[in-house]
């Protein structure tokens, strides 16, 4: 079972740049408390994220990578060392309703692809670090984010990854210091691992089948299905 979660989660991350960790949260929390849960979908995320960085490295823009970087690593490093200690029940229901509206936004009345206000970038990083921090799950805000930041579909898949990736080694490394993320969730991690990689590899085949609008249109509609999970669950 953990390795098909794992190859449905890389085939979805691979597809629009995110949503390997609502996946593994879906699954993972039946089994692992919340804590333990984003701690072993973060560990997984560095092999996904790092395949995925390799694969897109020609297309990074550093620049673009290393401004929401730092500010989501000071919200993480906040979130996790408290994330032990606060029901974020309300949150996650409250970050499910705004993904809905989010979604719906994009995918019904917004026409084209549009400007990002000082503002709201803010917001989208502090929330997503925010949720990252508690639920292992920070995409769906940052996705927005870097769909504005960059200029293509290759662009954005190697900055959002490299985004990623720098953001899960650094998030795992505190767990493992706070004692969050133990040696007994090496199995899973290396099973879950396995099949996305798989999930990832066959993505990327699958790609070149997809237009871009097509793959900007699923990737809203991933954001929706995120909030509606986050809302009922």
């Amino acid at each position: 079972m953990g390795l098909f979660v794992g190859f449905m989660a890389g085939l979805l991350q691979g597809m629009v740049g995110f949503g390997a960790g609502v996946i593994l949260m879906i699954y993972l929390p039946t089994i692992y408390t919340v804590t333990g849960s984003a701690a072993i979908t973060g560990a997984i995320s560095i092999v996904l994220s790092g395949f995925m960085t390799f694969q897109y490295r020609h297309f990074i823009q550093m620049k673009k990578v290393l401004k929401p970087t730092i500010l989501y690593m000071l919200i993480c490093t906040l979130t996790i060392m408290i994330s032990s200690y606060i029901n974020a029940f309300y949150l996650k229901k409250a970050l499910g309703i705004f993904l809905v509206i989010l979604a719906s936004y994009y995918l019904f009345l917004s026409k084209e692809k549009q400007e990002m206000t000082k503002g709201f970038a803010w917001f989208c990083i502090i929330l997503s670090a925010i949720c990252d921090g508690f639920f292992g799950m920070g995409g769906p805000l940052m996705v927005i984010y870097f769909m504005v930041k960059t200029k293509d579909q290759k662009e954005y898949l190697g900055c959002i990854q490299m985004f990623f990736l720098l953001n899960c080694i650094y998030n795992t490394g505190l767990r493992v210091y706070r004692g969050i993320l133990v040696m007994d969730y090496l199995p899973i991690i290396l099973l879950g691992a396995g099949g996305i990689l798989l999930g990832c590899f066959i993505a990327k085949k699958l790609l070149r089948f997809i237009d871009e609008n097509k793959i900007r249109k699923l990737l809203y509609f991933v954001i929706g299905i995120s909030g509606i999970l986050n809302i009922i669950m």
